[in-house]
C-alpha cells in the first residue's frame, strides 16, 4: 500500500511537470519568434531545460516506484 501512493504521488508530480514543460516550451518559441532579447531567450531557455531534467528524473522515480510496487503487491 506504500508503494502504491508513492507510485501514485510521484506520478502526478511527473504529470505536472510534463505540463508546466510543455507550456514553458510554448512561451519559449513564441518569444524566440517575436522578441530578440538574448538575455530573455537565454533565460527562458535555462528554466526549460531545468524543468525537463527534472520530468527526466521524475520519470525515472515513477518507474522504479511502480516496478517496485508491482513486485511487492503483484
Amino acid at each position: 500500500m506504500t508503494w502504491t501512493l508513492i507510485w501514485f504521488v510521484v506520478n502526478m508530480l511527473f504529470v505536472v511537470s510534463i505540463i508546466t514543460y510543455m507550456f514553458m516550451h510554448r512561451s519559449y518559441a513564441e518569444a524566440k519568434r517575436q522578441s530578440n532579447d538574448s538575455e530573455l531567450l537565454k533565460r527562458l531557455n535555462t528554466r526549460r531545460l531545468l524543468v525537463g531534467i527534472l520530468s527526466i528524473v521524475l520519470f525515472l522515480a515513477m518507474s522504479a516506484s511502480f516496478m517496485i510496487n508491482m513486485r511487492l503487491n503483484g
